[in-house]
C-alpha cells in the first residue's frame, strides 16, 4: 500500500512543532556526528526537565489531556469502502502530529490477539523465574542474542550520559532477532521459544504499517530484533536504576508491556505512559529523527525505579536484530523535507 503524500500544509504544521522546541533543542545546523549530537541533547532536555521536577506524572493529572492512542486498522486491514484513502490519511495526519511533537503514541487495531499477549507473559514469568544458572544455559555471550542477567548491560554508558548515578541496568533480558531461524538466535525453552516467534512474526505486518504510515519504509529488508525484558521490584533499593534518560538508535521501537512503569518526555515534564490492555507503545528513534531532517522527534523516556511488582516488557528495535551471516547493510538516505530546507543531518551509507 503507498502511503498518503504529505502535503503543503501538513509540511509546514509539522515545520513549525519542530521549531517551536528550540528553548529545549538545539538550533537546525548541518550535525556531522550524530552519534555524538544525541548524547549531548539527551542530556540538556533532560537536566532543563528535571530542572522543573525529576517526577512523572500521569497525562489525565492535567486538564483535558489524555495520552494519545491511534487506530492503525485502516492500514493493516484493505478495505472496498470509498473511505478508504480519507481514513488513511487521517492515521497518517495523527502519527505526523504526535511524532513530530513527543515523538510516542499509543496504539490499536494491530491486529495481535489478547490470547498471544497472555501466553507472552506467562512464558516470559516462567522463563525469568528459573534460577540463574539455567538461565545462563541460555546465554549466547553478547546481548543481540539470548538471555542477559540483571546488572550486565547499561544504557548510561552507550549514549555517555555523563551522569554520577551512571551504573548497570537493573534489569535481565531475553533477544530474539527476526527472523526466529536466524542462525544468530538462542532457542530458549519450548514454551517461551514459541510464544517469543509467534509474536515477532505477528510484528512484521504492524511494522510494516507503521512504517509506511511514516513514509519511509525500510530498503534492506526486516532485521528487528524483540527483547524479553524482567524489571525486578525494587524496594529499599535506593542505588536501583532501571534505566536512565535515554531514545532508542533505530526507527522506531514497539513495546507490549504487563505493568506500567515507562516514563517519557511529552511538553516539557516527565510523564507516566499508560500501558492499558491491548494497546502497543510506539517511540521514534534517532534513526527516523535523521531520516526525516528532524521532523520526527527521537523520544526520550527511562523506565522508573519505583516499583511494587515485577515488570514485563516486550520492546521490539526495527532495523536493529542480528543479521545472518550472509546478510550486509545497506542504509537509505531518504529525507522528509522541503526543498529550500539544508540537510540537517550528515548521515552514513
Amino acid at each position: 500500500m503507498d502511503p498518503p503524500s504529505m502535503s503543503t500544509n501538513q509540511y509546514h504544521y509539522a515545520h513549525h512543532r519542530r521549531h517551536g522546541r528550540a528553548s529545549l533543542e538545539k538550533s537546525a545546523t548541518m550535525i556531522s556526528e550524530p552519534h555524538k549530537y544525541f548524547p549531548r541533547q539527551i542530556k540538556h532536555i533532560v537536566d532543563v526537565v528535571d530542572a522543573i521536577s525529576p517526577d512523572a506524572i500521569s497525562p489525565d493529572a492535567i486538564d483535558n489531556q489524555s495520552y494519545p492512542v491511534i487506530d492503525i486498522s485502516p492500514w493493516l486491514n484493505p478495505s472496498m469502502s470509498s473511505d478508504k484513502e480519507r481514513e488513511d490519511v487521517v492515521v497518517v495526519n495523527q502519527v505526523l502530529e504526535e511524532a513530530t511533537a513527543g515523538g510516542s503514541f499509543n496504539i490499536i487495531g494491530h491486529g495481535i490477539d489478547d490470547a498471544l499477549f497472555d501466553r507472552l507473559y506467562t512464558a516470559a514469568r516462567s522463563f525469568f523465574s528459573m534460577s540463574l544458572e539455567q538461565k545462563m544455559g541460555y546465554s549466547s555471550g553478547e546481548s543481540l542474542a539470548g538471555y542477559v542477567a540483571n546488572r550486565n548491560e547499561s544504557v548510561a554508558a552507550i549514549h555517555k550520559s555523563g551522569s554520577p548515578q551512571e551504573q548497570k541496568d537493573l534489569r535481565e533480558t531475553f533477544s530474539m532477532s527476526y527472523p526466529p531461524n536466524n542462525d544468530g538466535n538462542v532457542r530458549g525453552p519450548h514454551e517461551f521459544h514459541n510464544a517469543i516467534s509467534e509474536y515477532i512474526e505477528q510484528l512484521q505486518s504492524v511494522e510494516k504499517a507503521i512504517k509506511q504510515i511514516f513514509t519511509a519504509a525500510l530498503k534492506e529488508g526486516a532485521t528487528g530484533l524483540l527483547r524479553a525484558s524482567r524489571y525486578p521490584s525494587t524496594p529499599g533499593f535506593e542505588d536501583a536504576t532501571k534505566l536512565l534518560p535515554h531514545s532508542d538508535l533505530g526507527t522506531i521501537t514497539i513495546i507490549a508491556s504487563s505493568e506500567e512503569g515507562l516514563e517519557e518526555i511529552r511538553d516539557g515534564r516527565w510523564y507516566k505512559v499508560p500501558m492499558r490492555k491491548g494497546e502497543l507503545h510506539v517511540s521514534v528513534g534517532e534513526v527516523n529523527t535523521m531520516w526525516s531532517n528532524g521532523l520526527f522527534k527521537n523520544n526520550i523516556h527511562r523506565v522508573s525505579k519505583e516499583a511494587k511488582k515485577d515488570r514485563i516488557s516486550f520492546p521490539y528495535f526495527t532495523s536493529q536484530g542480528k543479521r545472518s551471516s550472509n546478510e550486509s547493510v545497506i542504509l537509505s538516505n531518504l529525507l522528509i523535507c522541503s526543498e529550500s530546507e539544508g540537510i540537517g543531518y550528515l548521515m552514513l551509507r
